[in-house]
């Protein structure tokens, strides 16, 4: 069974919770897709093969990247129309408000630049050919462009993350966390950002709809560690269900 997860916010840190669950009904996935920041605890599971040190390497890295990224949850009204603003007076357009070298020396400094393990796809978008990819090669650039976040950082290569385009990837079972924003509405800009949160939100809807397995997981927090024990309980009841209906 092939698994994929979300990746809009720093809440995906929480997934190794998940693969706890897995680890304790004896289930392996043959192969785990992600993008954006959900590929951040999903290497460092295949990586060590061991959810409690997934979670161990995913809490360490949760200040950093709390330093490093603007967008921590994901497709934010507020945070988007202000930044949207900024690049407009300055006239930067796709080149974003942040520096590239924060997202490669983030990248390069916690991940060895080795080949992309065959287990884990990470996803990022094409804005060349508007497509989905599969990246190959390097783990360090495939994660730069999947990190790649659009307003906050240009482009890497032609590429951003594909949480922010159609909110998680394809496979059987789909494990998807909705951050719960209230959206105050106040000027056309506003109203055109939420319309494009409105897409995306829309894709991942029907691909969860259309998926054989899945766990959705509605919060307000905005703490990744807060809702690990949540996220566990629910994720043990529905495999284990599974397991039962063998």
């Amino acid at each position: 069974m092939t698994l994929a997860f979300g990746g809009d916010s720093i809440l995906y840190l929480s997934i190794p919770a998940f693969f706890s669950a897995a680890e304790k009904y004896n289930i392996e996935f043959k192969e785990i897709h992600c993008t954006g920041f959900s590929c951040i605890p999903a290497y460092f599971y295949i990586k060590t093969q061991s959810a409690s040190t997934s979670y161990l390497y995913s809490k360490k890295l949760y200040l950093e990247l709390k330093k490093t990224f603007h967008f921590l949850f994901g497709l934010n009204l507020f945070g988007i129309t202000e930044q949207l603003r900024t690049l407009y007076k300055a006239s930067r357009s796709l080149n974003g408000f942040k520096s590239e070298k924060v997202l490669t020396n983030f990248v390069d400094k916690f991940f060895f630049d080795e080949p992309i393990p065959e287990k884990l796809k990470i996803h990022a978008f094409n804005i060349n050919t508007f497509n989905d990819e599969i990246l190959k090669g390097s783990l360090n650039e495939s994660l730069i462009k999947t990190l790649s976040i659009p307003i906050e950082f240009k482009p890497y290569n032609g590429y951003i993350t594909g949480s922010w385009v159609y909110g998680i990837p394809e496979a059987e079972f789909l494990f998807y966390i909705e951050n719960e924003n209230e959206h105050n509405l106040k000027n056309a800009i506003d109203y055109m950002i939420v319309s494009t949160i409105h897409r995306t939100k829309q894709i991942a809807k029907k691909r969860l709809e259309n998926a054989n397995h899945k766990i959705v997981i509605n919060t307000k927090s905005k703490n990744p560690f807060e809702i690990s024990t949540t996220i566990l309980n629910i994720s043990e009841k529905y495999l284990g269900g599974l397991i039962n209906e063998k």
